[in-house]
């Protein structure tokens, strides 16, 4: 990947060059305003997908199919996706600062 970003020189924060944001009318665009969105689209699309997976587990669990393929397959999914999220939270991505 090609970063965007890159640490100030007193250590403080990340910048971008001017060239990756465009003002426009209502805020800024760009590149880095591009991945930003797809960063965030992800982050959005998971939690949606675990709140589905949590929901089809839950039925499968009421019928009694725990030891089905579509339960592991499932039970799988929702690990990974969890792993992920966890990862996030760790780098701050989520917009929740460490305490």
């Amino acid at each position: 990947m090609n970063r965007l970003t890159r640490k100030q020189g007193n250590g403080s924060g990340y910048q971008v060059d001017s060239q990756q944001i465009q003002p426009l009318e209502e805020g800024y665009g760009g590149e880095a305003v591009e991945r930003l969105a797809k960063l965030e689209n992800l982050w959005e699309d998971l939690e949606q997908k675990q709140k589905e997976i949590s929901q089809k587990l839950e039925q499968l669990r009421g019928e009694g199919r725990t030891k089905s393929a579509q339960f592991r397959e499932l039970m799988g999914k929702k690990l990974s996706n969890s792993y992920v999220l966890a990862l996030f939270k760790d780098y701050e991505i989520d917009g929740e600062s460490k305490k």
